[in-house]
């Protein structure tokens, strides 16, 4: 495959290994790359090994999600086609065009999540239903039913495995404020509405209950193809999922750190989330479900000195998605959401399966933050190659972002 398909290799026979999409430099990461990365970790022997690659023909790298036995990878993706690769090498196995079954009604209407339901067989959306499809025959998939909302983004199983647990997006003049639940047995859906939209979402690791961030934006002239940060209040709704309703939620003041959110991680005791905008990790003990403290990732001002190409390049699409002059104060409220940093935070999230590490994947710095849990004190920064090693009609001025976005962590297979 040429330039762009070459990776960057070290070492192997790591403890565990974290994978995070990939969708290039910029903010809209629907029309950008797509690859994938892998941290193969060994933190006994203080081992952080990175690899890279980038498949051709594919934009807007967006999710990882590996099958149960870890021996199949998907990159979920903006460009319609399901693509696998193989998580040892990270070689693509297989390719599908899903146009073959449905015209996306939206610029941003994809595969960008699937839901592994065992090492054979997934379930993704495709127009107005969920479809599961056989690794083993693409070509062949059943739809099992109606999905309900307004176009499905996240998807979870819960740990029952009767349910599927999936964010909206917001469509055209028109907010989702829903979250979607599928009975596996029944084949129907249900809908639960909020006061917000939420696109991520994580599950508890014992019982069917979701947790899912508020996900809050303004349309364009009505269209959220391009759209602003919105600076209102976020929520963080708990969501049972066989009664399909909230059980709990927090609301967190708008000029409090929360806007934008992407990989949710939840423990039996707290959940953990990224907000992007904001540049910190959000906490939320599920004790009391009232307090939310911040580790804040924002980088200081050498090291956003240091990453002027990031803030050059982050200022320049700002200005060339927001419809100055007459939108002026989205963009003002944009830079207030991000607390006046021109560098864009972490996006992909995961725990370690020993629950000693907690790793973050910095967008903006384009390196791995490893923090020890609980403390989340720093211990390791691991930085990446930049987009320019793989690309190098870029140029050695390009913004160096690789594009991290969400995340999946497991043992090393």
């Amino acid at each position: 495959m040429g330039e762009v398909s070459r990776a960057v290799r070290y070492h192997v026979d790591m403890s565990f290994d974290f994978f995070i999409a990939l969708d290039g430099h910029g903010l809209n990461g629907f029309e950008g790359y797509a690859g994938v990365a892998r941290l193969r970790c060994d933190p006994d022997r203080d081992r952080w090994d990175p690899e890279v690659r980038f498949f051709d023909g594919v934009a807007g790298g967006h999710a990882v999600q590996l099958s149960p036995s870890g021996t199949a990878g998907f990159l979920g993706n903006l460009s319609q086609q399901l693509v696998f690769f193989d998580p040892r090498t990270l070689e693509e196995t297989a390719r599908y065009s899903t146009l073959r079954f449905r015209a996306p009604a939206l610029f941003y209407e994809s595969q960008t999540h699937v839901v592994w339901l065992d090492d054979a067989s997934f379930v993704t959306a495709i127009g107005p239903e969920l479809w599961r499809f056989s690794l083993a025959d693409l070509a062949h998939p059943t739809p099992i039913g109606a999905h309900g909302v307004t176009l499905p983004h996240a998807i979870k199983r819960t740990p029952s495995g009767r349910y599927l647990v999936y964010g909206a997006m917001d469509v055209e003049h028109r907010y989702a404020n829903q979250v979607g639940i599928f009975d596996l047995q029944t084949g129907t859906h249900r809908l639960v509405s909020l006061p917000a939209t939420a696109w991520h979402l994580g599950m508890h690791p014992t019982r069917d209950v979701v947790y899912a961030p508020s996900q809050r934006c303004i349309p364009q002239d009505g269209d959220f193809t391009e759209y602003a940060i919105a600076h209102f209040k976020n929520y963080l709704f708990e969501i049972d999922a066989a009664t399909a309703s909230v059980t709990r939620h927090l609301a967190i003041p708008k000029d409090l750190p929360g806007a934008m959110t992407s990989d949710v991680v939840v423990t039996p005791d707290e959940v953990i989330y990224n907000c992007c905008a904001s540049s910190v990790l959000a906490r939320v003990k599920l004790a009391d479900f009232q307090h939310v403290s911040y580790i804040d990732e924002r980088p200081g001002p050498r090291r956003q000195l240091a990453a002027w190409r990031v803030g050059v390049g982050n200022l320049v699409e700002v200005v060339s998605r927001v419809n100055l002059p007459s939108a002026t104060h989205w963009f003002v409220k944009a830079l207030r959401i991000a607390g006046g940093s021109a560098i864009d935070g972490s996006y992909g999230l995961g725990l370690s399966p020993c629950r000693r590490y907690l790793l973050s994947a910095h967008r903006g710095l384009n390196e791995v933050i490893v923090y020890a849990y609980p403390s989340l004190d720093v211990v390791r920064r691991v930085p990446f190659p930049a987009l320019s090693t793989f690309f190098r009609y870029l140029g050695r001025f390009s913004d160096p972002r690789l594009g991290f976005h969400h995340a999946t962590l497991r043992e090393s297979v």
